[in-house]
């Protein structure tokens, strides 16, 4: 008779990783991981910015000797300069993952009900963990890597699009085509819109029905250091301003 072993609750994965009596990070680990959520349809690997959520797992040292294990969701907007992703404005959740999740809960506690939420954060928390060891570090990214967009037009309005920027003129001297080529060349249509590269005609935002994340070449998961908190949090990578910093300091939380 061959007994077979059912799969592990999220909550006993937890308990696994981070329950009984394991002691508290007295020092934060100079890393970060991400994934995304897509609260939308995901069509051809590509979903709408505003319906993309960015889940950013890390130590935030909440008092002398004592670290939390910071898991927060930002969502993106569309703003006059590009995109914006992060911020107090657009937090949409802020959880310390040492805290054990329990059904109903609200404040700093995950909801075991979100079992989704909990899945995810467990799977960011082991890569930390990986990577934090010395043999894994090859695996951390120096940087963020953010996904890159599209805007979409109506096609009667693509064709007055001209692409424009530092970024076209660099891609058009690597390739040796010039930048009229490489937006026909990187022209796509998606539920009979007309996309092309965001960077290269942020400056047509006014006109551009939507803006849309790929996520085909996107990682599910990543770790990237955090050299300087929390200035490695924010900045602009091509035509997104991100901000990833935690929004406050609340030591009561380990107590909720």
């Amino acid at each position: 008779m061959i007994a077979t072993l059912e799969p592990l609750s999220p909550l006993d994965r937890w308990r696994q990783r981070l329950g009984g009596h394991r002691q508290h990070r007295r020092h934060p680990r100079p890393l970060a991981a991400l994934s995304y959520i897509a609260n939308g349809p995901v069509t051809d690997g590509l979903v709408d910015i505003e319906n993309l959520d960015i889940v950013i797992l890390s130590d935030e040292q909440l008092s002398p000797g004592y670290c939390a294990l910071r898991l927060s969701g930002y969502s993106g907007s569309r703003v006059p300069w590009g995109v914006r992703i992060g911020g107090a404005g657009q937090c949409r959740f802020r959880k310390d993952l040492r805290l054990q999740p329990i059904l109903g809960a609200s404040g700093y506690r995950l909801d075991l009900a979100d079992e989704q939420l909990l899945t995810l954060a467990l799977g960011l928390e082991r890569s930390l963990a990986r990577c934090a060891c010395r043999h894994r570090r090859s695996r951390v990214r120096e940087y963020v890597k953010l996904p890159k967009l599209w805007a979409a037009f109506h096609p009667a309005d693509a064709a007055n699009i001209i692409g424009d920027g530092p970024e076209l003129a660099a891609y058009s001297q690597r390739t040796g085509k010039s930048p009229e080529e490489m937006m026909t060349h990187l022209r796509r249509t998606h539920l009979g819109l007309v996309l092309f590269p965001f960077t290269w005609v942020s400056h047509h935002w006014e006109q551009a029905t939507a803006v849309f994340a790929d996520l085909a070449q996107f990682p599910q998961r990543q770790v990237f250091r955090v050299r300087r908190f929390p200035d490695d949090l924010i900045g602009f990578q091509d035509a997104i301003e991100f901000d990833f910093r935690p929004i406050s300091r609340d030591f009561k939380e380990i107590f909720v």
